[in-house]
């Protein structure tokens, strides 16, 4: 009788094997379509704390970001998937390492 050890050792092996089955045939079909790639317009928005602790939000100019028409990101691009579902990209974190909604509700460590 195997122990859970390795049955769970087998598993996350088979795993990591089908990951990266499925990120070299993308790969593949990527290569294979011609490296198919869209302009997408993203808006950028800037955020910051302010001196009385509040977060202030500056709108930035749009950006036209090229994606990749790919499950996953090749070639240093983001997928359109993605692309097409994150059309405001945030820069900056005002919180430093807490969470957006924590730093925003007013919570303290």
């Amino acid at each position: 009788m195997r122990s859970i050890r390795t049955i769970v050792l087998w598993g996350c092996l088979a795993l990591a094997a089908c990951a990266t089955l499925l990120y070299a045939a993308d790969a593949l079909w990527l290569r294979f379509q011609g490296r198919p790639m869209e302009q997408m317009k993203v808006g950028r928005l800037y955020v910051a704390m302010n001196r009385y602790n509040q977060v202030e939000h500056s709108v930035g100019t749009p950006i036209m970001e090229t994606c990749v028409d790919a499950l996953m990101p090749h070639f240093g691009y983001v997928p359109c998937w993605y692309l097409r579902r994150h059309t405001i990209q945030q820069i900056g974190n005002p919180c430093g390492w807490e969470p957006m909604t924590l730093c925003i509700s007013g919570f303290k460590w």
